[in-house]
């Protein structure tokens, strides 16, 4: 009986490797005769339904996990069977962990999981399930206590901010542009497919926030540029490297630019039990959304960006636009959140990341935030 069964058990691997084979084939066949869904539709392809059965994020994670799904059906110079017999080391054939790591490349990696894929730009965590906490206090994220201790010793001081010359002083920009709202029966979005709050009608994403910032700022004296370009796109994870060539192409084009702002909206996500007022205040009996700043120290994995900023000079910034809103509307602010990683704030010691509201709040509520964010900035700044 035990020899039977022995038997049976070394029978059964080969079957199940030439079952792997016959489907990896039969997939690959599936491919090449155009069959499989264009994940990311280039342009001119008309593809709609691709595009909104499969969100950006999503695809990136497909990308990770089953580069040939997510090749899309663009396989030029694909051969099937190089492809099919190079899946295998023979040597290696007795190691289960080798077949599987073939469609899952990520196994190979040790045992990172899709969820905690890395940022292309910066690498960052994908900050669709990065969920921010209410903060009492400074929240530091996953700052090495090293920093902490760096970031409890910064004072910010009373002096104003300098921003001599004529021209554009500040640039609103959106990294993760299709960020959206709760939804509000008054005003309702349609949402990408299989992800909550995020929409490609820019009118009801943070770009909608930014534009009412930016008009604010300019009647209160201070010269400010929006820019709405969709930085998330079909490539999620490359927004950052982006807004980078955006922010880049901006100052070389006004070279008066002193400040950077990366407004986005925090996330919660559907699931959560949030109570919606614990993310407003009241201000002139209407509900305003609180926002609070980010700050990356560049101090990421593998050694961090090449080029890090600047951070304590930006935390200064932070605490100092933190308190002066605190002062004039107490509550609309949350307390500085630090990170790790970069956000593109290396490109200035006045380049900052907002949340203006989160999927707790409406737009409307978001909306309101930005003429009292404005006028904090308005405060602080000096030409």
């Amino acid at each position: 009986m035990g020899d039977k069964k022995s038997s049976l058990i070394d029978l059964s691997y080969p079957m199940v490797v030439a079952l792997l084979i016959v489907a990896i084939v039969m997939m690959s066949v599936r491919l090449l005769v155009g069959e499989s869904a264009d994940l990311i539709p280039g342009p001119g392809t008309g593809n709609k339904t691709a595009e909104a059965d499969v969100d950006p994020v999503y695809g990136t994670i497909l990308a990770g996990t089953m580069p040939v799904l997510a090749s899309g059906g663009d396989l030029e110079g694909f051969n099937i069977f190089k492809t099919v017999l190079g899946i295998f080391d023979f040597k290696e054939l007795g190691d289960p962990k080798k077949i599987v790591a073939y469609p899952m490349p990520y196994l190979k990696q040790g045992n990172e999981s899709p969820n905690k894929m890395k940022e292309a730009s910066n690498k960052l965590p994908d900050r669709s399930s990065a969920q921010r906490p209410d903060i009492d206090d400074t929240y530091y994220g996953d700052i090495p206590e090293e920093i902490k201790i760096i970031i409890k010793g910064i004072k910010p001081d009373d002096k104003p901010i300098m921003m001599p010359g004529e021209g554009p002083k500040i640039l609103i920009y959106h990294s993760h542009s299709r960020e959206a709202y709760m939804q509000d029966p008054d005003d309702p979005y349609e949402e990408v497919a299989r992800e909550a709050f995020r929409s490609n009608d820019m009118n009801h994403t943070v770009i909608s926030v930014g534009k009412a910032l930016a008009g604010y700022l300019t009647s209160l004296g201070i010269p400010t540029l929006h820019d709405a370009t969709d930085h998330e796109g079909n490539d999620y994870n490359s927004a950052y490297n982006k807004s980078l060539e955006t922010i880049r192409q901006m100052k070389d084009e006004y070279k008066s630019l002193q400040m950077f702002i990366d407004v986005h909206r925090n996330s919660y996500g559907k699931g959560s039990t949030k109570n919606p007022d614990d993310e407003v205040v009241i201000i002139n009996g209407e509900r305003v959304a609180k926002l609070f700043v980010v700050i990356g120290t560049g101090d990421d994995i593998e050694g961090g960006p090449e080029e890090k900023p600047n951070w304590q000079e930006n935390a200064k910034f932070a605490m100092k636009l933190t308190n002066k809103l605190n002062e004039m509307y107490p509550g609309i602010a949350k307390n500085v959140f630090y990170r790790t990683g970069r956000y593109n704030q290396h490109v200035s010691t006045k380049a900052i990341l907002i949340e203006i509201g989160s999927t707790f709040t409406t737009q409307k509520e978001a909306l309101r935030t930005t003429k009292y964010l404005a006028e904090a900035l308005r405060e602080l700044i000096h030409d």
